[in-house]
């Protein structure tokens, strides 16, 4: 840390009785205190002449609170402090001690000679008091002049390096906490560029102010040390395996033998080995650097504790996979190390209900079984191979073939897929997927539904079978704090898809099938904001659109885009007021086979009401959130078809309960404008709320928000 601005000791102290007589002069010419002998209850606090600083960020610093309004003192009194807040009432201690600290609060801030007196205004009738701080900031600190010793000894390279975005700046405000992070910047270049052992000499260093100006030079000592580079690396297996070796581990790292030595290297080195897949636990260790170390090498260990190479495990599958609430089971079976190599190779045959809760039973057991509409689900036997190493440490390859039936409410898709991806991370945040995927798809109508005259011609647009080869890129980056439970950072992306270039230039390949040429591109983003610091309040929103269309000889031909790849909009991850694949700006009896044309959007405000709370039975409250939303989109036949008035928008309440595999979600929508509805009864403003309103709303379930 930085050094208080000292010229002598004398000047030290005749400084200190100067603050000193200042304050106690200014708190004795301020009013008298009311008596503590009466309660008051604070009714308000409130900041005069602070233009610097406001007065949200004021209200942080002082300990003395505005008092909690009826609704939440009724709580207090009835539930207690874990529900409701007591009254705050007036304390003349804490607050004449509030100011003091408003003071340091200024100074640390650059203010170094703020003058700050309080008065206040008493209604006897109310029993309150509202509390006034005046502020007259004068003039601010600045930074005249920065010197940093030491950064001198670098090499020519570094030292350029090291200065060329610096924390703090000449004509900068002076701000102590700004000081100290830039000597924290500066250490960490130095760790992570050869020198461990580098250290700030706080003696040495020093902010010092001038007396004519109020303003700073500021002084930073930094001792480097020696430069020190990797040396040699061990592996240490515990228990020792024969597949499992050394070269497994190494080839994961960042840095090599030789290579200058990094922090930041052994971090994320240590980061890719857990991820790898084969390990239960991984570390990297090296012995302890300091100066008196002779040699300017420093060796590495590594620590790993591999997995069961061969795992068979029962699976419950619960989910929102396609806007659906999903329940079903599964049997996989993961072999680690498969064929070496660090190959993960995994066979899953799974079996997956959607919206059992809406199924007809009566029809099911007593009619046409799953081949009721009523019934949506799928069956599907995949195998997967990840090879996590493919040229690279930082490119990955895999390969899927999965043999699926999905059963929607008219058709029933019957699919053979075999997918090639790879996986590219292009920087710390950023990763990029390509993917060519060989898709069959084989439809099936459900006959007793060609019973709907209106939509025969489109149904016997879908009866086709086609054969794809459909290619993917997909570009992401992902700032976000948590997998499972952002509150602060961004997650961004997009997704361009094309079908067509390769059985036009193969033609061999499609078997004599039908497929279709269409290009598609999908943009994503998610925002997420910690309004209190303290993961109580958590703001996010999420904005998705996409479109797609066809080209070449398919755009005048009847083939129609696989319905397994189009647009849908409602469910637990879209617009909540309505159900999976139930939205759509088209006739009603189209809504069902998608869209080609998506924009929806969502605001959720994620509250841990119990923050602070213990247990109720097996339940830890404080994993409780209550979720507040507001969603929006819609789905067209056509981009040009779009309209801004047909934007669906939805409103609801929802529980969110954290796991260790994230959070289970429930979510209760309603819609707060229906454009499809009729006229005079679009809005929740036209209808009656309970009747109309809440009786079409809608409950969605899920693992894991909704964005």
């Amino acid at each position: 840390m930085l050094r208080p601005y000292i010229f002598s000791s004398l000047y030290r102290a005749i400084l200190i009785f100067i603050i000193f007589y200042g304050t106690i002069a200014n708190l004795a010419a301020q009013e008298e205190l009311p008596s503590i002998e009466k309660q008051f209850q604070i009714n308000r606090i409130q900041f005069n002449g602070n233009r610097a600083i406001d007065s949200d960020a004021l209200i942080e610093v002082i300990l003395t609170k505005e008092t909690p309004g009826a609704v939440s003192q009724f709580f207090y009194r009835t539930l207690g402090d874990k529900i409701g807040s007591k009254p705050e009432y007036f304390d003349a201690a804490i607050f004449t001690e509030d100011q003091l600290r408003l003071i340091e609060y200024y100074r640390s801030n650059g203010f170094f000679n703020p003058s700050i007196t309080t008065n206040y205004i008493i209604d006897s009738s109310d029993n309150r008091i509202d509390l006034f701080f005046n502020i007259e900031e004068k003039r601010r600190s600045y930074i005249d002049s920065i010197l940093y010793v030491g950064i001198d000894t670098l090499p020519s390279d570094l030292s350029s390096k090291v200065l060329l975005n610096p924390i703090i700046a000449k004509g900068a405000p002076y701000l102590s906490s700004n000081a100290s992070s830039e000597i924290a910047r500066v250490l960490d270049f130095l760790w992570n560029n050869g020198y461990p052992a580098a250290k700030y000499e706080s003696e040495k260093s020093g902010a010092f102010k001038f007396t004519s100006t109020d303003n700073f030079y500021i002084k930073f000592v930094f001792i480097p040390g020696k430069r020190y580079q990797f040396g040699d690396i061990s592996v240490h297996i515990d228990p020792p395996r024969k597949d499992v070796t050394d070269e497994l581990s190494v080839r994961q790292l960042d840095f090599k033998p030789g290579e200058i030595f990094s922090r930041e290297k052994v971090i994320s080195s240590e980061g890719s080995l857990n991820r790898l897949g084969l390990f239960e636990s991984a570390r990297i260790d090296h012995p302890a650097i300091s100066e008196t170390t002779s040699a300017n090498i420093i060796p590495i260990d590594i620590y790993v504790r591999p997995l069961n190479r061969n795992e068979l495990s029962p699976e419950l599958l619960v989910s929102d996979e396609g806007g659906f609430f999903n329940l079903g089971a599964g049997v996989g079976y993961t072999n680690r190390n498969f064929f070496g190599d660090a190959r993960i190779f995994t066979a899953h045959t799974r079996i997956r209900t959607q919206d059992i809760h809406r199924w007809n039973f009566g029809n099911v057991f007593h009619g046409k079984g799953l081949r009721d509409i009523s019934v949506k689900g799928t069956i599907e036997l995949q195998f997967h191979i990840l090879q996590p190493y493919f040229f690279t440490r930082t490119l990955s390859g895999s390969w899927t073939s999965t043999i699926r039936a999905e059963k929607q409410e008219l058709i029933i898709l019957s699919i053979l897929r075999n997918n090639i991806g790879l996986s590219k991370q292009f920087a710390t945040y950023t990763y990029g997927f390509f993917d060519w995927t060989l898709e069959r798809v084989s439809p099936e109508i459900i006959q007793d539904t060609l019973k709907a005259q209106s939509i025969l011609s489109t149904l016997r647009q879908e009866d086709q079978r086609q054969f794809n080869s459909i290619l993917t890129f997909t570009l992401q980056r992902d700032k976000t704090n948590d997998a499972f439970s952002p509150s602060a950072g961004f997650f961004n992306s997009v997704s361009l898809e094309e079908s067509g270039i390769l059985p036009k230039i193969l033609p061999g390949i499609r078997s004599g099938l039908p497929f279709t040429q269409y290009y598609k591109a999908t943009l994503l983003g998610r925002w997420y904001q910690d309004l209190t610091r303290r993961r109580f309040n958590i703001l996010a929103w999420k904005l998705k659109s996409g479109y797609q269309n066809k080209y070449g000889e398919s755009k005048y031909s009847s083939v129609q885009i696989p319905l397994n790849r189009r647009y849908f909009a409602g469910g637990s991850g879209s617009v909540r007021g309505w159900r999976a694949r139930e939205l759509g700006a088209m006739p009603a009896e189209l809504i069902q086979f998608g869209g080609n044309f998506i924009f929806e959007g969502s605001v959720e405000m994620r509250i841990n009401h119990f923050q602070g709370f213990g247990k109720l039975w097996f339940l830890r409250l404080e994993n409780l959130r209550g979720v507040y939303f507001l969603d929006f989109g819609n789905t067209w036949s056509d981009i040009v078809d779009f309209k801004p008035k047909q934007i669906a928008v939805a409103a609801g309440i929802g529980l969110r309960y954290e796991t260790f595999f994230g959070p289970f979600r429930i979510d209760y929508g309603f819609r707060v404008y229906d454009p499809a509805a009729e006229a005079g009864k679009q809005t929740v403003f036209q209808k009656i709320f309970f009747r109309e309103t809440l009786k079409n709303a809608v409950f969605n379930f899920g693992i894991g928000h909704a964005f």
